[in-house]
């Protein structure tokens, strides 16, 4: 079932309704005043990415970032942890969170 964004014209509230495919499906009403007077908007969709093409998007990545440049390894560490839904750990997660770790200092 698809999602619409709708603004209320009564109210002015902007909202996300889950529209059924069905032809005798009730037309939204607005969450905050009831009002059924309401303006669809148009809104941007998002395509599914397979596992492939986040690989390459990570490979690409890691490509042309500097391996030397701590920022840019913890970019790529943070892009891996979203496309891949990876728990990387406490340890990782804290040194990611603090910009790294300190000269000599050991994990």
């Amino acid at each position: 079932m698809p999602l619409y964004e709708y603004v209320c014209n009564s109210c002015a509230r902007k909202f996300t309704a889950l529209v059924g495919v069905v032809s005798s499906a009730d037309s939204p009403a607005c969450p905050k005043c009831g009002g059924e007077d309401l303006t669809k908007l148009v809104s941007r969709f998002s395509r599914g990415r397979s596992d492939e093409d986040a690989l390459d998007s990570l490979s690409d990545m890691a490509e042309t970032s500097d391996p030397d440049d701590p920022s840019s390894m913890r970019k790529i560490m943070r892009e891996m942890k979203g496309e891949l839904g990876e728990d990387f750990g406490d340890d990782i997660e804290d040194i990611l969170m603090s910009g790294g770790m300190e000269e000599g200092e050991e994990t």
